[in-house]
């Protein structure tokens, strides 16, 4: 490196253009032909402070509802801002100029994986799923306000700028006309409404207007090939062609091959894993050397990926902490880090004193361009009959900016240069609308609104008799399947009292960027691709269920990919729409074959259930099951049910339900009442009134309807005299139904609500679930549909 290089701009790198940082005239270190000396211990000392400083702000500001993108600018603009002569003295220190080379190319490196980290995420066969709608939003999104703003440019700016600042003016319109799809899964995802229905939405309007960023970026990168040497650009294109083809019939087919080869339920081989990164790499060359970003060949080879297990979450794994906690906090703070909040101020020209026209006319522009984009998204949805308030949130989605642009204006300023104060103005209005779009979409939107207010009963206790019962199922893991099956075959569906069954299968999003929800009834099976050996065996087991009992039950089967932290709204929204009654969740526990131990605990699954239990808009049920095991219900093998009642709502729920198992004529009821052995008060409440009044029938009869019922009453003093009992009966029975009950001590449990360990179980199916109960029945808990009322 020569001291004629250090006065230059910019540094130029095999990726992209890579500018300095902070000017600095006295370097600390000389190179003498190699590297400069203290390279490494400097790189990885504003490595370590870019990643704690970030680390930190986002620790204050993220529980302002700020995303961690606000974080990383803030922390560039610190770094470069000259707030005081001392400030930035220690400032040029720090990123001396010798420097920032080495940060700004692994920056740039780190963008360029995001780019196929991203590209691997993204299920391009959404396209082909794409409703009108959304394909209408997404090209009216990029198409009406960059017309709008080159409009503006043409009849107005031109007036005020000569033709090269025109010419960067219309860049910054197309720059701000785009919604790219990793900005809107970013904001998604950090709202955690990815899998709701207005993300869904905007991100397959966002992968249409993907399309055009694709298409128009070609076309320019093309044309500025042609206008300096147009020989050259037919070279150029064939060779982009034939690159593009070349990932689509030899490559992507190859990806295919992979997954065939690898083994069912086992990952993906690292070789083949790191294979791939290395095409990533070498397609960043490949895409460079012909002349175009090298950042375009990696994320043509990631949307070539095919995404989800085995192989896309294999590559996601693999990357997913560097590209998202280091890389891309080193890389928007170093893009940030070129701009002094003191050029923004910078308004006016320096020698003459007037008004700058370039600045005034790129705010005019980004003011049209972000007021057009808000407005024409929120007229198709409001034409579709949307809600206002979800239009609007929807318009605020697709106006989001971020990491795209930033990194877009980083390198026209290379390419085309561009001032310093119109720079800092670009900078600073997408950091703006990155932080201001997103809390105002946190504010508007909230998924769970649908299922607040609800005074729509839906519970098994108010269903009218000789009505059909709908049931949503979940399964996580095929061994939730068979407890499953066994706890719907004892209801005894009949023509008199049909069962609707909804079978959602569960699958964590890993290694895509958009969630998926298929139903099986309108797929085939081949579309489950890696998912298809559990969705087959899902099927089939439910298929034979199905046809076990024609004419009085019907099975639906789904599946959803969704991240574990959201699934609950795939949930909750299917139980609203199908109008189901009962919900049934299994246990975040799995135990051993025998019951004896737990082999997994998923904390994740536990923090679903609570979620699902707070927000449902049915009644719930929590299924577990001890011993792994498919019951036959015949004469020689009763199934013995226990429902253990103590009292309130949640019991009178789970009472009813026990009710309609007694038409199986291969299940044997017993009902144990509880009764407070002190409790000599001639005074009775609401609640104790409709307990004894649902529980007279079988009291006196000991029949319900022409089933027998064993009653037994049990009087206790207190929790630890209950749990004696409990633990006496519980090797007696296959399934033990309780109500939830949750947060309410009574005198039969008192004692007990101090020690449990699972609250969302309640009290009696916290002590049936602890690891030191003797029985090996299944346990299944239930909480009565908790609407407006209750709140």
């Amino acid at each position: 490196m020569t001291t004629e290089l250090k006065d230059k701009e910019f540094y130029v790198t095999s990726c992209t253009y890579v500018p300095p940082l902070v000017n600095s005239e006295t370097p600390w270190c000389t190179i003498d032909g190699m590297l400069p000396k203290n390279a490494l211990p400097m790189l990885q000392m504003q490595i370590c402070l870019i990643f704690l400083a970030t680390f930190f702000l986002h620790t204050i500001l993220g529980r302002l509802g700020m995303p961690r993108f606000t974080s990383m600018s803030i922390v560039g603009l610190i770094f470069a801002t000259s707030f005081t002569e001392e400030w930035a003295q220690k400032c040029r220190e720090l990123f001396f100029f010798d420097s920032q080379e080495n940060l700004g190319l692994l920056s740039v490196f780190g963008y360029m994986l995001f780019l196929f980290y991203t590209g691997v995420k993204t299920d391009m066969s959404v396209i082909h799923r794409t409703k009108s709608s959304a394909a209408n939003i997404g090209s009216i999104a990029i198409m009406a306000p960059f017309i709008c703003s080159l409009a503006v440019v043409h009849f107005h700016s031109t007036k005020y700028l000569d033709s090269d600042q025109a010419e960067k003016v219309r860049v910054i319109s197309g720059v701000f006309s785009v919604t790219p799809f990793p900005n809107i899964c970013i904001v998604l995802s950090d709202l955690k409404i990815l899998n709701s229905e207005l993300g869904r939405l905007s991100q397959s309007a966002a992968l249409v207007t993907e399309l055009f960023n694709v298409v128009l970026t070609t076309i320019l990168t093309i044309s500025k090939i042609v206008s300096v040497d147009p020989s050259r650009a037919w070279v150029c294109l064939i060779i982009a062609v034939s690159f593009v083809l070349l990932v689509v019939f030899i490559y992507r087919p190859a990806m295919f091959w992979i997954i065939k080869r690898t083994p069912e339920g086992s990952p993906v081989s690292d070789h083949y894993v790191y294979f791939i990164l290395a095409m990533a790499l070498l397609a960043s060359y490949v895409t460079h050397r012909i002349g175009f970003l090298a950042l375009f060949g990696p994320f043509v080879l990631g949307m070539a990926t095919p995404e989800g297990p085995p192989l896309g979450t294999a590559i996601i794994k693999k990357i997913d902490i560097f590209v998202n906690w280091m890389f891309m906090p080193l890389f928007v703070t170093t893009c940030v880090m070129r701009v002094d909040l003191r050029d923004f101020m910078n308004w006016r020209h320096g020698t003459g004193g007037g008004i700058d026209q370039f600045m005034v006319q790129a705010l005019i522009i980004i003011v049209v361009t972000s007021f057009v984009k808000f407005v024409v998204c929120i007229l198709p949805p409001l034409y579709s009959n949307m809600p206002l308030n979800d239009a609007v949130s929807l318009s605020l989605i697709m106006s989001c900016k971020g990491v795209v642009e930033l990194a877009g204006f980083s390198i026209i300023r290379d390419l085309m240069g561009m001032p310093a104060n119109v720079l800092a103005l670009v900078i600073v209005c997408i950091i703006l609308n990155a932080t201001v779009m997103p809390m105002l979409l946190a504010y508007l939107y909230d998924p769970m609104k649908k299922y607040a207010g609800n005074y729509t009963k839906r519970n098994i206790l108010d269903l009218r008799n000789n009505t059909e019962l709908r049931v949503l199922t979940c399964i996580h893991r095929p061994d939730n399947i068979p407890p499953t099956i066994n706890l719907l075959e004892a209801t005894f569906p009949t023509k008199d009292n049909p069962l609707c069954v909804y079978v959602l299968q569960l699958i964590e999003l890993i290694g895509r960027a958009a969630p998926l929800f298929i139903s099986h009834q309108l797929h085939s099976k081949k579309e489950h691709e890696s998912n298809a050996s559990m969705a087959d065996k899902l099927i089939d087991a439910f298929q034979n269920f199905e046809q076990e009992f024609k004419d009085a039950l019907v099975v639906n089967t789904f599946t959803s990919i969704s991240p574990t932290e959201m699934m609950y709204d795939d949930i909750c929204t299917l139980a609203l729409n199908k109008f189901t009654s009962l919900i049934v969740l299994p246990f975040h526990k799995k135990w051993s074959s025998d019951g004896n131990c737990i082999e997994t605990e998923d904390e994740s699954l536990r923090e679903l259930n609570f979620r699902v239990m707070l927000r449902a808009p049915c009644s719930v049920g929590i299924l577990i099951e001890r011993m792994q095991m498919t019951h036959i219900f015949s004469p020689e093998t009763p199934y013995t049910v226990c429902m253990l009642f103590i009292g309130g709502k949640d019991d009178r729920e789970a009472l009813f339900f026990a009710k309609r198992m007694t038409k199986n004529p291969h299940v044997r009821l017993t009902v144990v009442r509880f009764l407070a052995a002190n409790n000599e008060s001639e005074k009775r409440d609401l609640q104790e009134l409709l307990d004894s009044e649902i529980l007279n029938d079988i009291k006196m009869n000991k029949k319900v309807g022409e089933a027998y019922v064993n009653y037994i009453e049990q009087s206790v003093k207190d929790g630890p005299d209950t749990a004696l009992v409990i633990r006496k009966l519980v090797t007696e029975y296959d399934l033990i139904i309780v109500g939830r009950q949750a947060g309410i001590e009574t005198p039969q449990t008192s004692g007990l609500l101090q020690w449990s360990e699972y609250p969302e179980l309640g009290v009696l199916g916290d002590l049936l679930a602890s690891t030191d109960a003797a029985g090996k029945a299944s346990v299944f808990v239930m909480q009565q549909q908790r609407t407006a009322r209750d709140a």
